[in-house]
């Protein structure tokens, strides 16, 4: 077996990503998982990353152990075209409330076409992984960005919740656009009761007065439990990295997607 000291790692990785899929499956599963980690994470190209993932049998230990950067910068490149299903499941729990922590809020606001790209991604997953992550997401702050694009508009939608008579396709729900439909109805086959709450709270949006400063206190509210739990999870792992550092190596228009001309000459340095 390789040596950790043997392994250069960025030449290693384009050596993996040239061979025939066999040969580097069998090269990649012969090293340790501490040197399988190494090499993801000296890969600078998102996709080039994602191609390694996919050389062991079950990604999952691996994407659950990479650090949330280069688990994002991978799924960064997938969203909005449903290929991000395939690695999302991997995600544990806690992880998949970290990546979302970081990917859908910019300066402290949420950003709500990245939220819409993941929820059109976990709409594409295999409905026990999208009810299990389902769990993870605040109803009412989901509620708040479908506000509008799903509209409730039944007097009795409350009875015909409580009688459990509702469903996506009931005359009571309209909807502004396609993929509002479509993850509708992922959450209904997901999870009714998930299904039920997000149609509960969007009703209640709509009869508690003042729309407006409603929607307004749900995003303060989300904002303040995001904000404890990037305190809380900062504190607990000891991190010494801004989240201001973290969207930049997150950033992709800085990342070079061709591997950098200098790079074996950094591993000939490194060996």
């Amino acid at each position: 077996m390789n040596s950790p000291k043997t392994i250069a790692l960025r030449s290693e990785s384009k050596k993996l990503l040239s061979l025939p899929t066999r040969e580097a499956e069998l090269l990649f599963q012969s090293y340790e998982k501490h040197q399988q980690l190494e090499i993801l994470s000296a890969t600078r190209n998102p996709k080039s990353r994602e191609q390694l993932y996919y050389l062991v049998p079950d990604c999952t230990e691996l994407i659950q152990e990479s650090p949330t950067e280069d688990v994002l910068q991978v799924l960064d490149t997938m969203l909005g075209t449903g290929l991000a299903s395939i690695l999302l499941p991997c995600l544990s729990n806690e992880q998949f409330e970290e990546l979302l922590d970081v990917a859908v809020w910019q300066d402290g606001k949420l950003d709500e076409e990245s939220l819409d790209l993941w929820l059109f991604e976990l709409s594409e997953c295999e409905r026990n992984d999208l009810g299990r992550f389902l769990r993870e997401l605040d109803i009412r702050l989901l509620a708040a960005l479908l506000h509008g694009r799903i509209v409730v508009k039944d007097q009795h939608t409350a009875m015909l919740l409580e009688n459990e008579f509702m469903d996506p396709g009931s005359p009571a729900i309209d909807y502004v656009d396609e993929r509002a439909r479509a993850i509708c109805d992922a959450i209904w086959e997901a999870d009714h009761e998930i299904f039920g709450l997000l149609i509960s709270e969007l009703f209640a949006i709509d009869t508690e007065g003042n729309v407006e400063a409603e929607l307004a206190a749900v995003f303060d509210a989300a904002k303040a439990d995001r904000a404890e739990r990037v305190q809380t999870r900062d504190k607990e792992t000891g991190i010494d990295v801004t989240e201001a550092d973290l969207m930049e190596k997150v950033d992709l228009e800085s990342l070079t997607l061709d591997e950098d001309d200098d790079d074996d000459a950094l591993d000939d340095k490194n060996e």
